[in-house]
């Protein structure tokens, strides 16, 4: 989490720049270098350009064409939690799911009516404080979208265990192909995971950022708190990517020319 914190931005540039100013006394060159890198880092992960093509390089699955879908392989539709809201009074004591996790929820309910597959809601305990994210997305799917029953997975921490705990449940239903929900820029590495777990993967992306901004347009080129908002999403995907090679090593690439 430390690190996460200390490389993402904007927290990365801001400390570079930070580390050149407590630097001036000692060390002119090193210190301008470090402010100049600091400021023109910061502002290159603040703009809308940069966001889109950050967001170009990782959506790399179209939208899903939900009349082209093989319902006769199709066994299960998964969708991933994508973080908890703890801040919400207005639902009671407890929390409710993040806006994402609320946007993955609505397009699985929607593949739901429109496919009759069952959904499978994959997302662990916070911290043990409150219900399990799967939990809290079985609840909105349920009683806000009338989808049901819902299947949970209430033990993961991540994609990966997502990937693991979810596959143990299917292969007990002897289910073998999903459709799987999550963020578009998730789901190269969220398709890589379920993959290495023996499942056939049909992506079913949503969320989708804009990656093709007007280069014209002069609001492109200027900070935004969006474009910074989208640049921590990507940049932490790509960590994510980076780690799950060093994690899993083999058991992840190996996949990665075979996927559709």
């Amino acid at each position: 989490m430390l690190v996460k914190l200390l490389l993402l931005p904007p927290s990365g540039p801001l400390l570079v720049g930070l580390l050149g100013a407590l630097l001036g006394c000692w060390h002119r060159r090193l210190s301008a270098n470090l402010l100049l890198t600091g400021v023109i880092s910061g502002y290159l992960f603040s703009i809308p350009v940069t966001a889109g093509l950050l967001s170009r390089s990782l959506q790399t699955e179209p939208p899903l064409d939900e009349y082209f879908l093989p319902l006769s392989q199709l066994g299960a539709i998964v969708v991933l939690g994508g973080g908890v809201y703890e801040d919400a009074p207005e639902y009671g004591d407890g929390p409710t799911v993040h806006e994402r996790t609320l946007g993955r929820v609505r397009y699985a309910a929607r593949l739901a009516r429109r496919t009759g597959l069952p959904v499978l809601a994959t997302g662990g305990r916070l911290e043990g404080k409150y219900p399990a994210e799967a939990e809290l997305m079985k609840t909105i799917l349920e009683q806000e979208f009338g989808i049901g029953p819902v299947l949970t997975e209430t033990e993961s921490r991540n994609t990966w265990e997502n990937a693991v705990y979810s596959a143990a449940i299917l292969r007990r239903r002897h289910i073998d192909t999903i459709l799987l929900v999550t963020n578009a820029v998730h789901q190269p590495r969220a398709m890589m995971a379920f993959a290495v777990q023996g499942l056939k993967v049909i992506p079913a992306p949503t969320l989708f950022f804009d990656d093709r901004p007007d280069l014209l347009d002069p609001e492109s080129w200027l900070p935004s708190v969006r474009a910074i908002a989208e640049i921590r999403y990507d940049c932490y995907e790509w960590l994510g990517r980076w780690w799950y090679a060093v994690q899993y090593s083999t058991r992840f690439w190996s996949l990665s020319d075979t996927q559709p």
